[in-house]
């Protein structure tokens, strides 16, 4: 009997270390869980204040390709994925430049001051605007905008009421960092329109404009800063490099004054300079070229001419490339490039790439050959 008390004793005992061996071990392990708040709270700071992504980052593969890729006002049928129709941006820093500084081609600044995008800035320019194909994501819908070209066209005062005749263009493009649903931002841009002297200053020659700046911006030869003032609502100017205040006119009609007659008053006979003929020259073109990969061509004309761009393959075949078939307007330089891709099924043998462009009533073209192979 002694010894069934003595043997129930011991393993009362035993179960009783047991179970304090068991909260001994719930007590160990208490601070790995009172420590999860913490890490919790560190990755939710880290969440809310990302780091920004250097300038430097930029590779080879986040510069723009072909213009036509990555078109900032380009129509689109259903809205990007990161669209929000009552999103609004702010304000850029004035330009400085009055409505009594306006040309033709620049919108009203009372209506169409511009406003940008928080999202880019310069920290973050290389996974944003620098990445091809990145303003399709937020790129408004074409039933957005229509609507806003609509009643801006009224308050524009426009006398051609036809919804063709305008662009629907963001001021600040989004390829610029400018703010895809502001109405700030968004304008009934003419697609025809010049300067008394005739240079271009419709959409496409904006259009042209905004890709080299953008070019520019992501090669590191100007700020992002500088590119937005430039495209804003005194972008002729910046284009065309005419100061505030200045009345445009063209050089090549300028009379070079004469010097004073002492003598017996006469009739002075006043001969304006020879106006120089348009020339085109192609300045790029790849010797050789395989089927399936990009090819660029370059030109040099005068500055506001208006180019087209052809390619004939070995075949006989007219290239119907996406690359090729915008007009272009040459830039303050006379430069003017399009990127195109050649056929995966394109025969090897010589091929021919043209380039025609128009001034006026001036026009001029050249050509080169290249290799398919």
């Amino acid at each position: 009997m002694r010894w069934h008390l003595a043997m129930g004793r011991f393993l009362v005992g035993l179960t009783i270390v047991v179970v304090l061996g068991g909260c001994t071990s719930s007590a160990t392990s208490s601070p790995s869980v009172t420590a999860t708040p913490t890490s919790v709270s560190s990755a939710a700071a880290a969440t809310q204040t990302p780091a920004p992504t250097p300038a430097t980052a930029i590779t080879a593969s986040a510069l723009p390709v072909a213009s036509s890729v990555d078109v900032g006002d380009q129509a689109a049928a259903s809205a990007g994925a990161s669209f929000v129709a009552t999103a609004t941006g702010i304000l850029p820093p004035s330009s400085g430049g009055s409505s009594a500084d306006r040309l033709p081609g620049e919108p009203n600044p009372s209506l169409t001051p511009g406003a940008l995008n928080p999202a880019v800035t310069q920290a973050t320019i290389g996974s944003t605007i620098c990445v091809s194909g990145w303003t399709a994501t937020i790129r408004p819908s074409e039933s957005f905008t229509y609507a806003l070209k609509v009643k801006q066209i009224v308050e524009y005062g426009y006398s051609d009421t036809r919804t063709s005749s305008y662009e629907e263009d963001h001021l600040i493009s989004l390829e610029l960092g400018g703010a895809p649903a502001d109405a700030r931002n968004l304008w009934p841009e003419p697609y025809t329109d010049s300067l008394p002297d005739g240079r271009p200053t419709g959409a496409y020659t904006k259009d042209a404009f905004e890709t080299k700046l953008k070019t520019e911006v992501c090669a590191g030869s100007i700020t992002l800063a500088q590119a937005q003032s430039d495209i804003g609502d005194q972008w002729v100017h910046a284009y065309y490099v005419i100061p505030l205040g200045v009345s445009p006119t063209n050089p090549a009609a300028t009379v070079a004054p004469t010097a004073r007659v002492t003598s017996a008053p006469t009739t002075p006979i006043l001969t304006a300079p020879p106006v120089a003929s348009l020339s085109v020259s192609i300045t790029s073109l790849p010797a050789s070229v395989s089927p399936g990969a990009n090819a660029t061509l370059s030109a040099l004309t005068s500055p506001g001419a208006t180019c087209s761009a052809s390619v004939t393959y070995a075949s006989g075949t007219v290239s119907s490339a996406t690359g090729l078939k915008s007009a272009l307007v040459a830039d303050s330089s006379g430069k003017v490039s399009w990127t195109w891709k050649v056929g995966s099924i394109t025969g090897s043998g010589t091929s021919t790439a043209e380039v025609t462009c128009t001034l006026g009533s001036d026009s001029a073209s050249d050509s080169k050959t290249f290799e398919v192979t």
